[in-house]
């Protein structure tokens, strides 16, 4: 069956109750079928036609996703055929090989990596690298909101900004926003590693329970509301930043690259 009509069978399907039994339906699909392509950007251009069908941002960057297992081999993929529409769950479930993509993507885009490395030259939407184990997922862009969202390992690099709950719920792994970052960075944190090389916004640090933050520039305000522990590094700059009342766990002086308590 040719590659289109492979995945217009799956683009009419139902979606189902969570991302990952999605992604096992696209897997399905592919595994009766001979894929009729060499490269990830060969099967994109025979499925863009359909890019007007309401469930095609979710359903094809779940199919590509698939598609990029049973390639088995490292990719690159130009988005622009797609004009305004952005992939959803695209870098999904990625592991092994590594995945470079030009151009934005959507909500979900990397999540629950295992291994490789992900690079988008462009920015994400909402809930990129939710989920992640593994691997590195570089953003040469910004990301928008839940960043990082229960991640247990691997790290996320941000090249711009990061909007609000930056790393919330994570427990493990690293991310790196190499400018600014939102509201409630770390938010319910009790893992892992999140480092904003600029200014974050309010609420830094909130209900946090493990963990560390390192903030490079300027903090707002109720800085570690309800945290009960982990770790806020600070500027020397900063060093002066009033807590929220009642906030536990406790917060360091780092200069010139170097922590110090």
């Amino acid at each position: 069956m040719a590659i289109l009509s492979t995945f217009q069978k799956y683009l009419n399907e139902p979606f189902a109750e969570t991302l990952d039994k999605d992604f096992e339906g696209a897997q399905a699909a592919l595994a009766d079928e001979t894929l009729e392509a060499e490269t990830l950007q060969a099967v994109l251009d025979a499925i863009t036609t359909e890019r007007d069908h309401a469930a095609f941002p979710k359903k094809a960057g779940l199919f590509l996703s698939a598609a990029f297992q049973v390639l088995a081999r490292d990719q690159e993929i130009d988005l622009s055929a797609l004009e305004d529409v952005r992939l959803q769950g695209f870098g999904a479930f990625l592991k092994k090989n590594d995945l470079a993509v030009k151009g934005d993507l959507g909500d979900y885009a990397g999540a629950f990596m295992n291994s490789g490395t992900l690079t988008v030259d462009g920015d994400v939407a909402d809930y990129a690298g939710m989920g992640m184990k593994g691997g590195s997922f570089v953003i040469k862009g910004l990301a928008e909101n839940h960043l990082g969202h229960s991640m247990k390992g691997g790290e996320i690099t941000v090249a711009r900004n990061a909007y609000d709950f930056c790393g919330n719920r994570m427990t493990g792994g690293r991310i790196l926003v190499r400018a600014n970052a939102g509201y409630s960075a770390g938010y319910r944190m009790t893992g892992g590693a999140i480092e904003v090389r600029d200014l974050v916004w309010d609420l830094a640090g909130e209900e946090m329970t493990g963990g560390r933050i390192q903030i490079g520039g300027h903090v707002g305000h109720e800085l570690g509301l309800s945290m009960s522990g982990g770790e806020l590094a600070l500027s020397e700059k900063e060093k002066d930043t009033p807590r929220a009342k009642g906030s536990g766990g406790r917060v360091t002086i780092f200069a010139k690259g170097k922590k110090t308590a």
